[in-house]
Formats: C-alpha cells, sequence, structure tokens
C-alpha cells in the first residue's frame, strides 16, 4: 500500500507561516492557526506525520530544537497560488489537490523534544483565554 498525502498534511501545511528559522512560526503558533483555519486543534500524531512528508516534498523547513516552522520558496508559491481569490477556509479544497499532483508523500521519522506539543497547545489555551475575556473596545468605550 502506497502512502497518500492527508487533509491533516494540508492542514499542518495551510497552518504554518513565515520565510525561514527567524519568522517561522512556532509550534504553538501553527496549533493557534490550525484551530483557527479548521475549529480545531490538531493532534500531536497528525503534526508529526505531516512535518517530515512536508520537509521531503520541500514546502516547508522546520527545527524542532528552536521550535520554529516556516514556508520554503517552493512552498510559499504553491500556497499563493493555490490559496489565491480564497478566504482563510479555501485551504480544505485547494491544498490537499496541490499535494496530491505532488506525488506520494515520503514518509520518515520526527519527533518533538518531550512534552512539547502539550506545552504547546497549553500556550495556545492561555492565549485564547486571554483574547476572549479581554473587553471589547465598545465595552471600554461604554464605560468613558
Amino acid at each position: 500500500m502506497t502512502a497518500q498525502w492527508t487533509l491533516s498534511d494540508a492542514w499542518v501545511f495551510s497552518s504554518i507561516e513565515g520565510t525561514g528559522p527567524d519568522d517561522g512560526y512556532t509550534l504553538a503558533q501553527v496549533i493557534a492557526k490550525g484551530d483557527g483555519i479548521n475549529h480545531a486543534i490538531m493532534a500531536e500524531t497528525e503534526f508529526t506525520q505531516a512535518v517530515p512528508r512536508l520537509v521531503a516534498a520541500g514546502l516547508i523547513g522546520a527545527d524542532a530544537d528552536t521550535n520554529r516552522y516556516w514556508h520554503t520558496v517552493a512552498g510559499r508559491a504553491l500556497y499563493q497560488h493555490r490559496m489565491k481569490r480564497r478566504g482563510s477556509f479555501g485551504w480544505i479544497k485547494a491544498i490537499p489537490p496541490a499535494l496530491t499532483r505532488l506525488g506520494e508523500p515520503q514518509d520518515g521519522p520526527w519527533h518533538l523534544p518531550p512534552g512539547a506539543f502539550d506545552r504547546a497547545v497549553q500556550e495556545w489555551h492561555e492565549q485564547a483565554a486571554a483574547i476572549l475575556t479581554r473587553p471589547s473596545p465598545r465595552s471600554r468605550d461604554a464605560k468613558s
């Protein structure tokens, strides 16, 4: 049985931003964007399967030790081309077919430092809670 690109691979790819290690996303940022575009928290196994596939395809760079994930030149070009005139949720129809056109994904090992994924999810939960409890500009204006 040959490996196939999955919706999770496309989800992880679509949740990454940046052009290199200096401005790449942290794991918590990847999880946050993933939640924003799919209304769910990706599983660690989804992330750790997608990263080596996307690296092998030349679409992302990744460094678990420095906690940075970014699009390569090829990854940015694919994302920009496929997402043109699509909203945040357009990835679900645009990216999976683009990955399939690349051919069979190449699986490989990808390991995060112990506890890194859980800490990143917790960081996103704390950020989201802070955003949700922050007074809105309207409520601040009403008090003035």
